[in-house]
């Protein structure tokens, strides 16, 4: 009797019976005899609506596609929704075929592929809102693979693990630069960028390493030269510099985070000289970003005074004014804030002067 098993099963089969026939195993008589027991079964009826499905979700892709093209001088608008939906349909097939055909793998590889098919068409249409859901999608992708709380391990391999995301990273940056440097894309870039590097180097450092190289690079980006206009990525890449700066130099002024820190161990000495190490270590941190803070503010950086404000706050519930009586504990965080709100009307005078200023000559003109 003859027995039907799928073509793949049965193309399988040949090529094992060759092996046998070659190894002397089983003759040629034989080798024909088993393979005459087998046939390839027909397509089922599920395996039809399955395909259907798929040819449904092509159409409906190339028909979107196929109507922007159509709206785009009448309607920019419209064309622009469409290629969107387009991208939608895009990604909900990829979602579709790995579940009919049960496929193996994390979810979040179905986002890596559908990121990949995107790329072309933000090329291709320098469209805002095609970059919008591709950077939405590789959101996905970077963090569930960086992610323990994504019900997946990461990958720690260097090459798995970093050089798939960093890719897309790198083609994010390109493609920022070829839709005309939105501020929108510049911003979601480096919040996505900000994830995958905080993330990896939580995976080969301690959290007080991570917040140490990200004090650094914050440091470093509040001092990048801006342009002479008030808006951009350079004031953007800035304001950044000064929330990294702020949120690592909070987190470090805190002596429990340097724990995991082992420089600062003491091996043979006792409980006291760690603790006093941790403190140090702390207060040291904390003072670098009050300077970095204080010169932004003077400079006239609001989110610099809100971050100055965060860390004598942080310093004001903690132990640090438990030595002094309460009335100087609350006349000097009083004359702080006076200073902060002195610098901080100061600047609002200058922009508004500035703005007055360019105004009138626009008048005149």
């Amino acid at each position: 009797m003859t027995r039907s098993i799928s073509k793949r099963k049965l193309d399988f089969l040949r090529e094992e019976l060759q092996v046998w026939q070659q190894e002397g195993l089983i003759g040629a008589d034989s080798a024909a005899r088993i393979a005459s027991l087998y046939s390839a079964r027909s397509r089922s009826f599920a395996q039809t609506l399955l395909c259907a499905g798929a040819a449904l979700v092509l159409a409906a892709y190339a028909l979107s596609m196929g109507a922007a093209c159509f709206c785009e001088k009448d309607s920019p608008s419209g064309a622009r929704a469409l290629r969107l939906l387009a991208g939608l349909i895009f990604g909900g097939g990829i979602f579709l075929v790995a579940q009919m055909y049960h496929q193996d793998g994390h979810w979040s590889t179905a986002f890596g592929w559908w990121a990949l098919g995107l790329i072309p068409a933000v090329q291709l249409f320098r469209d805002a809102w095609q970059m919008y859901l591709l950077q939405a999608v590789s959101l996905f992708y970077v963090g569930g693979r960086g992610m323990f709380f994504w019900e997946r391990t990461p990958d720690l391999a260097p090459f798995r693990g970093d050089a798939l995301p960093g890719a897309l990273l790198l083609a994010l940056w390109w493609l920022w630069r070829q839709t005309r440097g939105s501020l929108r894309a510049f911003n979601f870039n480096v919040q996505l960028t900000i994830l995958f590097l905080f993330t990896r180097l939580l995976w080969y450092f301690s959290l007080t390493g991570a917040l140490l190289a990200f004090l650094a690079a914050g440091v470093a980006l509040t001092a990048w030269p801006r342009a002479d206009a008030a808006a951009g990525w350079r004031a953007s890449l800035s304001r950044w510099g000064i929330l990294i700066t702020g949120v690592a130099g909070v987190a470090l002024s805190v002596p429990e985070v340097w724990y995991d820190f082992p420089y600062l161990r003491v091996l043979d000495g006792t409980a006291a000289q760690e603790l006093n190490a941790l403190r140090l270590a702390a207060n040291g941190a904390a003072a670098l970003t009050a300077v970095v803070m204080g010169w932004r503010l003077y400079r006239g950086s609001r989110l610099g005074g809100v971050f100055l404000g965060l860390l004598v706050l942080r310093y004001f519930v903690d132990h640090f004014f438990g030595f002094m009586s309460k009335a100087a504990a609350f006349s000097g965080l009083g004359l702080l804030c006076l200073i902060a709100g002195f610098w901080w009307e100061r600047s609002a005078r200058r922009k508004k002067a500035k703005r007055d200023q360019e105004g009138g000559s626009h008048k005149n003109v």
